[in-house]
């Protein structure tokens, strides 16, 4: 089996997963541009295929509107940098021992 027919298969049980796990239609396969201008495809199995270059090759993602494709950079605007630890200054020399009625 070659690239080619090995890509097609792993996208068409993509889609069915997708199909299965998202109430969302796929609206594209996302490959990467190498592999779009290598295969030619136009679409596939009734979905668009178009370039992304944030997909890495021999690769492919589904879109929807329901995906989380880049989640990342877009929680960064609401996700507060971490706080740095509070740093208490420790005093040099002996602690003193408390003096009481137990000493």
């Amino acid at each position: 089996m070659g690239l080619e027919e090995e890509m097609r298969a792993f996208v068409k049980a993509g889609l069915a997963h997708h199909d299965s796990t998202c109430p969302m239609p796929a609206k594209a396969i996302l490959l990467n541009p190498g592999n779009l201008e290598l295969f030619g495809w136009d679409e596939l199995f009734g979905v668009p295929v178009e370039a992304d270059e944030r997909v890495a090759p021999k690769r492919f993602r589904i879109h929807c509107d329901g995906s989380a494709f880049g989640i990342e950079e877009a929680m960064e605007a609401f996700v507060e940098a971490p706080v740095q630890p509070l740093e208490v200054p420790i005093p040099a020399g002996p602690a003193e021992v408390p003096s009481g009625p137990f000493n």
